[in-house]
């Protein structure tokens, strides 16, 4: 019986066991490329729902494509020399990417950067990277399982072949989904998990060879990781740069300003003044809020510290005041201090802003949300109705709760929502318009605020937007077109992203 296509050649060193491993290292790397996609993408994209999809989107589609090819060819050519060629060159490819990706999408956002939106500069932008960065590896990748079922499953036993091996490479997909965001990006970066994980199964698919062909491949592996890593962005002005488990950090300088940015630099999280305690940006306002209460003693609670420059604020201005900031992001809070000169009269929390609320260990006067994920989301959990009855249980009957939302027109559905959410927990709103910015500050309380304070009492800096606020706050009526913001309904990101693409629209 003849058998030229089923044979094995010699140099391949087969067995079922290692079969197992290489789905496994496959699947381990397949997920662990599609994590760090979001990465490398994230300094010139951002992370918003835009990105994700088209990253979700191309890795599927080549993943499918993949199925489709792995399983034509294995029906061709059932030998597992085949395979382990094109795995290596896909490794080869991905021990590359970190190397060629950062001046390739510099290059190509350099292309389309006279796009007239946000919108599709990002969307079209990062859809045609991806799909030319990480198509390539997926596909091959993808061609690995049906691969693989179509050699182990000469015995006959195709459907248990196939389970096997689907299972097997599920489970490496579950550790390549933990290990690069619990291990590998916050000790290495996103560009050294690449390298690794794709020399991980480079050495694997080396191992089905003779030792002389095998010593030289993984030899091969190691020399990417001799060369410097390039720079993810070419940012003026730059002192500071850092990735975290959350996001891509920089900071810069631009004159007389000190910026604090994620990932895609879309917006500031923080700016400060180096000559003066006040920014010019929304964050001036919050100085004011101590102003519209009556008591001796007062406490605030900042919930997204980012640079610290609301907290630096509110001990420069309000000196007796006492002051608690929150901070998801454990290197935020170490940059706040080594680069924003935090002041050490705040108590910092490393800890997220709604678990923080909930544990409720200390009443506060003011409350300040100034979160933002993904550059422009308010995180959606700090949203809703059920977030600001948990803020109210820790507010004085005094106090307030301001937060800013930022939106190119003050009838957005995403403030008119919030606002709403805010008047059924607290029963006053008030909101005022930051003026040339698309910001807008919303002050919430259970009792009616009085915004009419002699401007002559305060700061000699804050007189100019206390005597804008004063004429300027207006309060804010329930408006029953917009539903109000729950655990179970929250679309913020949804309402974000129709905001800009109406914007685009006009």
């Amino acid at each position: 019986m003849q058998r030229s296509t089923e044979s094995v050649p010699r140099e391949m060193n087969v067995s079922s066991l290692y079969i197992y491993v290489l789905a496994f290292f496959s699947g381990m790397c397949i997920m662990a490329v599609e994590l760090c996609a979001s990465r490398l993408m994230a300094p010139f994209f951002g992370t918003s729902t835009f990105v994700w999809t088209n990253i979700i989107g191309v890795i599927m589609i080549a993943l499918s494509a993949g199925y489709v090819l792995g399983g034509r060819l294995a029906d061709r050519k059932p030998r597992l020399d085949v395979l382990l060629k094109l795995v290596l060159a896909a490794c080869a490819f991905l021990l590359l990417l970190p190397f060629v990706a950062p001046p390739f999408v510099r290059w190509l956002t350099s292309m389309i950067k006279t796009l007239n939106s946000s919108f599709s500069f990002i969307f079209f932008g990062s859809l045609f990277a991806i799909t030319l960065l990480f198509s390539p590896p997926i596909v091959i990748m993808g061609m690995t399982s049906p691969f693989l079922i179509r050699i182990i499953a000469r015995s006959g036993h195709v459907g248990d072949s196939a389970g096997r091996i689907f299972g097997i490479s599920t489970i490496g997909s579950v550790v390549g989904t933990f290990l690069p965001v619990l291990v590998f990006i916050p000790t290495f970066g996103t560009a050294r998990t690449i390298l690794f994980f794709a020399s991980a199964l480079f050495v694997v698919s080396t191992l089905g060879f003779v030792w002389r062909r095998r010593a030289v491949l993984t030899v091969a592996a190691v020399v990417p990781f001799l060369f410097p890593i390039p720079s993810v962005r070419e940012t003026p002005g730059r002192i500071y740069s850092t990735e975290s488990a959350y996001q891509f950090i920089e900071v810069f300088d631009e004159g007389f300003y000190r910026h604090l940015v994620y990932n895609d630099a879309v917006g500031d999280q923080t700016v400060a003044n180096k000559t003066s305690p006040l920014t010019g940006f929304y964050y001036d306002y919050y100085s004011l809020l101590p102003l519209y209460l009556h008591l001796p003693q007062k406490r605030a609670l900042i919930i997204g510290l980012g640079g610290g420059i609301i907290a630096n604020q509110m001990h420069y201005f309000h000196s007796e005041m006492g002051l608690d900031g929150v901070e998801i992001d454990a290197k935020v809070i170490r940059i706040a201090r080594d680069y924003f000169d935090l002041t050490d009269t705040v108590r910092v929390f490393n800890q997220d802003g709604r678990i923080f609320v909930s544990l409720g260990e200390q009443k506060y006067d003011i409350v300040i949300i100034d979160a933002y994920t993904q550059q422009i989301y308010i995180p959606f959990h700090l949203t809703t109705m059920e977030f600001f009855s948990q803020v109210k249980k820790g507010l004085s009957a005094e106090g307030v709760v301001a937060m800013n939302v930022s939106s190119a027109r003050e009838d957005s559905p995403l403030i008119e929502s919030i606002s709403n959410t805010l008047r059924l927990v607290f029963g006053h709103v008030y909101r005022l318009r930051i003026p040339e910015s698309f910001e807008n500050l919303l002050v919430a309380s259970g009792r009616s605020i009085d915004f009419a304070f002699p401007v002559g009492a305060v700061a000699t800096e804050l007189r100019g937007i206390a005597q804008y606020s004063r004429q300027s706050f207006r309060e804010s009526p329930y408006d029953g077109r917009y539903k109000p913001l729950t655990d179970d309904w929250a679309p913020v990101e949804h309402m974000v992203d129709w905001q800009i693409l109406k914007q685009v629209i006009r």
